[in-house]
């Protein structure tokens, strides 16, 4: 890799200290972009090409060009980290379009600051003085996406009685600036799509219904919550080394065969490839229902993406019924009425419900016949099946 901007170093030993430095540095950056935590040591990178000196780093979130997002720092008093920007972008005439001007280099905030008295500002009273900092303008440097907007940036102070930063330092540091631009497409791209990942997992294991995604190899490479409360259980389906498994053996040669099946579904026949199976349970209570389907998607890169077999496991007998709060507000039940409706749904007799309620058989009946009309149903059994298989079963976490 050819380093420029090493002929502003006064003598060889300094030119040769530079390119050692800067080369470590920019492994540090493309190493940041796969491991956040490692931005760390590049800002600490980033404060050893300026002398040692103060330095924060901040990304932005949303469209907000201020650096809301994740925060890093070296030399910073820790109490004082979060209220640089908010004293930037409250004390001096700041502006999107300055950030821009700072994507390509590292510069002095002098230059579009200038004109702005800084030792008059709360900045300096209440930021940088408090810090033994001086009275200058920080250096900065605007970190950019692919398309060329701004996502945050880094900020490097001098110390009050320090020597000012050299052309050198500044020559340095825009070494730097093509591999943080790379550096942070991939960051933002690779933790954008982790972020999305994570979102989806979250939402799967808020449904009553167990997933398990199996690769070619029948390992399961992606488990719900409601799955791994299944196999908990041991109650007649679980994992062994040869993947899902049914503890019935007429049962497992089907739910086998089915996974066979799948694994050798061709596109466009997913749905007629996908197998149903009841997995019944030593302990008496109801049968696991379980579908197997292909997963045809093209394969990816990365955690899950060698899954091509999907697996839904629901247990009737773990009925997760809407708390009254939530019956009321999907239906505009009362509140008796909803207790009602969530006992019916849990699987008592409209007497058994009226004696839980502590409420005669007439009232019981009352609140139904009012709980028919505002769910528009009219029978016990139409009304049960309408709450549990409602939104009101996901849970909340």
């Amino acid at each position: 890799m050819r380093l420029e901007g090493w002929r502003l170093c006064p003598n060889r030993a300094a030119r040769t200290a530079m390119n050692e430095r800067a080369h470590k540095l920019i492994d540090r950056i493309y190493a940041a972009a796969l491991e956040p935590d490692l931005w760390q040591e590049v800002v600490a990178g980033v404060s050893e090409v300026f002398g040692g000196a103060p330095t924060t780093m901040g990304f932005a979130v949303a469209d907000d060009p201020a650096p809301t997002g994740p925060r890093f720092a070296v030399g910073i008093d820790p109490a004082l980290r979060p209220n640089f920007m908010e004293h930037m972008f409250r004390d001096v005439p700041w502006s999107r379009r300055y950030h821009y001007a700072y994507m390509d280099h590292w510069g002095s905030m002098a230059e579009v600051l200038g004109h702005v008295d800084l030792a008059s500002t709360e900045l300096y009273t209440e930021w940088l003085k408090p810090q033994g900092f001086a009275a200058d303008w920080p250096v900065g440097h605007s970190l950019s996406n692919g398309r060329g907007e701004p996502v945050g940036g880094f900020g490097v102070f001098r110390r009050e009685g320090a020597p000012h930063f050299q052309a050198s330092q500044y020559a340095e540091a825009d070494l730097l600036v093509p591999h943080l631009r790379r550096a942070i497409e991939v960051y933002q791209t690779l933790h954008g799509t982790r972020r999305v990942h994570l979102a989806l997992a979250e939402a799967i294991d808020r449904l009553p219904t167990g997933l398990l995604l199996l690769d070619r190899k029948r390992r399961v490479v992606v488990q719900s919550k409601g799955a791994a409360r299944i196999i908990a259980a041991e109650d007649g389906f679980g994992i062994d080394r040869s993947g899902p498994s049914a503890a019935d053996a007429r049962e497992n040669a089907t739910l086998q065969k089915l996974i066979a099946d799948a694994m050798e579904a061709q596109a466009g026949q997913e749905m007629r490839s996908a197998g149903f199976v009841a997995v019944s349970r030593p302990s008496g209570a109801r049968a696991y229902a379980v579908m197997v389907t292909p997963l045809l998607a093209a394969p990816g890169h990365g955690a899950g993406s060698d899954a091509v077999v999907a697996l839904f496991v629901a247990d009737p007998s773990a009925r997760v019924v809407a708390t009254p709060e939530v019956l009321t507000e999907l239906y505009q039940l009362t509140h008796s009425e909803a207790e009602l409706v969530r006992l019916l749904a849990g699987g008592l007799s409209l007497e058994e419900a009226a004696v839980k309620r502590g409420v005669s058989l007439n009232t019981a009946r009352s609140h139904l016949k009012h709980a028919f009309a505002k769910t528009d149903t009219s029978r016990q059994g139409e009304l049960v099946r309408l709450i549990i298989s409602g939104v009101g079963q996901i849970r909340e976490g």
